[in-house]
């Protein structure tokens, strides 16, 4: 049964009643619990809440009280929690076949999976690889990317976010805590920023360049001053940037970056862990600006929110010509996991979701552009299908961040039943792809209330 049919609804009459004080007292107790027992740099972060049961966008916690989820687990559960079309196939999987260590027997699962991945990924993709996160399948992509042209460049860029293993907290650079003490000694990755209009450190591009800003830095800066393009392997970027701000580049941008990569033989490999399976409003962001990979990261939504699974894919270039680099690990394609993901996969087939990503696009455009007109302490707001986000701002001219007011809001939206991601940028919203969009909407005036509330307490 759907939890939103047993739930209590508050004065929208659309969404669950607003919640008692947080944490209630049964998730305070655990909490004080786990604290004591958890390392501090994770328990520091869980939210005012123990989790009792999950459905659809509703979370549930021990004290009863239901909350609407605008974070969908990082964006792992792209079509809601607790569907029995993708839990009942892996069950069943699990009982025929259990564990396997897919990199020495392959299931009967394995063969549909990869045909399936490389029917719907960009036609640049022919081959594919094992993986049991995001994390995973990034630090396989660069080691591909390394020996498929033996050179030990990786360019990234800043603001971009990978994983947190060495290899990929190195790679990325979403903020400098990512990657404390470690950056120093992971060599072989050079960093642009990336291609964010509002808080671009470039000048308008310049006459006879490249046509991007951040391509005619890399070209005229970078290439140089500091790396010799021959020592560069490729660039590994996210299509859009996820925990770092919700931010579509130009096609401008991509359109000079192929160029760049074609003009010194370089490999485009594409990090969509949070783009891919339809949060961009395409099953993969790659999509939208037609972009033709050499390799492909994925992770997250691809196992449907109830199983770990990941895959990094590729061009012939990228992937075809060697086969002594060692990749994956034991639970990577787990025979149940490949279950639920092939299971995952023809949800999509089957229901409106991208769709319905595109309404909530619209929804976010209206309701958050409308917020951004209200309160001078929002800097921007973004809206790329399912990526949503909203930028504090301490003054909208200097554009320095708000942090205070973003966690508070984040904070007071949990009060009022919202949980939204507060993350290092801006806060993030990532509603369940299949949210019904007055819902939504229902779900933003609660944003937009927790907003005027926090704006208030602060007197600034």
């Amino acid at each position: 049964m759907e939890l939103a049919n047993q739930i209590v609804t508050g004065p929208d009459g659309l969404l669950p009643a607003i919640p008692g004080p947080l944490p209630g007292p049964k998730s305070a107790a655990e909490l004080e619990r786990l604290r004591e027992l958890v390392y501090p740099g994770t328990s520091s972060g869980f939210a005012p809440f123990i989790t009792d049961s999950k459905s659809g966008h509703y979370v549930t916690d021990i004290d009863g009280n239901t909350f609407v989820d605008l974070v969908s687990s990082s964006a792992s559960i792209p079509l809601g929690a607790g569907r029995a079309d993708l839990i009942d196939p892996l069950v069943e999987t699990m009982r025929e076949i259990g564990n396997e260590d897919s990199h020495g027997v392959a299931s009967k699962m394995m063969l549909p999976l990869t045909e399936k991945l490389l029917e719907i990924t960009p036609a640049s993709l022919t081959r594919i690889d094992l993986g049991l996160n995001g994390t995973e399948v990034v630090e396989t992509a660069i080691k591909m990317m390394r020996r498929a042209t033996g050179r030990p460049m990786v360019l990234g860029f800043l603001g971009g976010y990978h994983g947190e293993t060495s290899l990929t907290s190195a790679l990325g650079a979403e903020q400098k805590e990512t990657s404390r003490a470690i950056r120093s000694l992971a060599a072989g990755f050079a960093h642009a920023p990336y291609p964010n209009p509002y808080r671009s450190p470039f000048r308008p591009p310049r006459p006879g360049g490249s046509g991007d800003s951040t391509i005619d830095y890399i070209r005229d800066h970078l290439l140089f001053h500091a790396i010799n393009p021959d020592e560069v392997a490729g660039v590994l970027i996210e299509p859009i940037l996820g925990s770092g701000g919700c931010v579509a580049p130009s096609q401008e941008f991509w359109d000079a970056l192929r160029a760049l990569c074609e003009e010194f033989d370089w490999l485009l490999a594409v990090d969509e862990v949070k783009t891919g399976f339809g949060r961009s409003g395409k099953m993969f962001a790659s999509e939208i600006w037609d972009l033709q990979p050499d390799l492909m990261c994925l992770g997250k939504a691809m196992g449907g929110g109830v199983a770990p699974i990941g895959a990094v894919l590729g061009s012939e270039k990228a992937m075809g010509g060697y086969d002594d680099v060692s990749t994956g690990s034991t639970w990577s394609w787990l025979p149940w996991a490949c279950a639920a993901s092939l299971a995952t996969i023809e949800a999509y087939e089957r229901e409106p979701v991208l769709e319905n990503v595109l309404e909530l696009e619209r929804v976010g455009r209206e309701k958050l552009g409308a917020m951004a007109f209200r309160f001078e302490e929002i800097g921007e707001t973004r809206a790329t299908g399912g990526f949503q986000a909203i930028e504090f701002v301490l003054d909208r001219e200097s554009r320095d961040r708000d942090s205070e007011l973003q966690e508070l809001v984040a904070k007071r939206s949990a009060e009022l039943g919202i949980l939204m991601d507060s993350s290092s940028t801006s806060l993030n919203i990532q509603p369940s792809l299949l949210m019904p969009p007055d819902e939504f909407a229902a779900a933003l005036n609660r944003v937009e209330q927790a907003i005027e509330t926090s704006v208030t307490e602060l007197s600034r």
